[in-house]
């Protein structure tokens, strides 16, 4: 599973096998499947899939200089999640991500001993992300160690408490490594008299209490992780609350904040005129 890749080879005694993967599956209901497909189907609309891998445009000013600017994807990213984590789509939202910013060498990394939710499994096999480990925080923490000491440029996204603290404290470089945390919330805001979904909310967000609001409550909301509401109200919620879900769109999930430019490499070299 590991040549020719960046991760190192003893990841391979960890490897979340086929059988796990064809288990969770079958575990997850047909109709709750169709929603992480509808969310990989809205991924690939609002961002698309990469139509250059790579750019260099080179530039000779009139003033007497000269520029080059070079663009590709990072050469790996690592996805660390709580073992524990239970919401398929956030999960979903995250690792696509690199994925459709044209990134080849993906890796899913579960940090802790609990069993992996059958959600998170299923998603990343309709994603076509296959290659995913569990590790206990031993394990993670050795891995991050190595992972803050690479020389090619790198990504690393952690959800979950446990991912955090992990990632947090490997205190990585900024050496063309760069990091990205799950916000931390505690809920998800639904307005009142509305035709939301609740269940499939529920099931969505299964970490995540669900908690009624009202029109005059948009303006103010305290820190949710996104609301329900329609389009006639949406220009009122507050913009500290990035997502906010329609009817009919209960079972998708985005990060506002993560976004394919983040997972290029860029180069810059300014020069004189020879």
């Amino acid at each position: 599973m590991f040549e020719n890749s960046f991760f190192s080879e003893w990841l391979d005694a960890f490897s979340v096998d086929d059988d796990r993967f064809g288990t969770a599956y079958d575990a997850v209901p047909d109709n709750r499947r169709a929603w992480l497909k509808t969310t990989i189907a809205r991924l690939h609309v609002l961002y698309g899939t990469p139509q250059v891998m790579w750019g260099r445009q080179e530039r000779h000013w009139r003033q007497g200089h000269v520029s080059i600017a070079e663009s590709r994807p990072v050469d790996w990213t690592a996805v660390v999640v709580d073992s524990a984590y239970m919401s398929g789509v956030r999960l979903l939202a995250a690792a696509m991500i690199p994925l459709l910013s044209g990134v080849e060498d993906i890796l899913v990394v579960f940090t802790g001993d609990a069993p992996v939710a059958a959600e998170c499994l299923a998603a990343l096999e309709l994603a076509g992300i296959e290659r995913a480990v569990q590790l206990d925080t031993e394990k993670t923490v050795a891995f991050m160690a190595a992972v803050s000491d690479a020389e090619l440029s790198g990504r690393v996204l952690a959800l979950g408490d446990i991912a955090r603290q992990v990632v947090h404290d490997a205190g990585i470089p900024s050496n063309g490594v760069s990091m990205w945390f799950e916000p931390q919330f505690t809920s998800i805001g639904v307005l009142s008299g509305g035709s939301f979904d609740r269940k499939l909310l529920a099931w969505a967000h299964p970490d995540l209490n669900i908690v009624d609001v009202t029109v005059d409550d948009l303006a103010s909301l305290p820190s949710v992780a996104a609301v329900c509401c329609e389009g006639d109200v949406v220009d009122t919620v507050v913009d500290t609350v990035l997502v906010s879900l329609g009817a009919g769109q209960e079972g998708c999930w985005i990060w506002p904040d993560l976004l394919p430019q983040w997972f290029m490499h860029r180069r810059f070299s300014l020069l004189s005129e020879v």
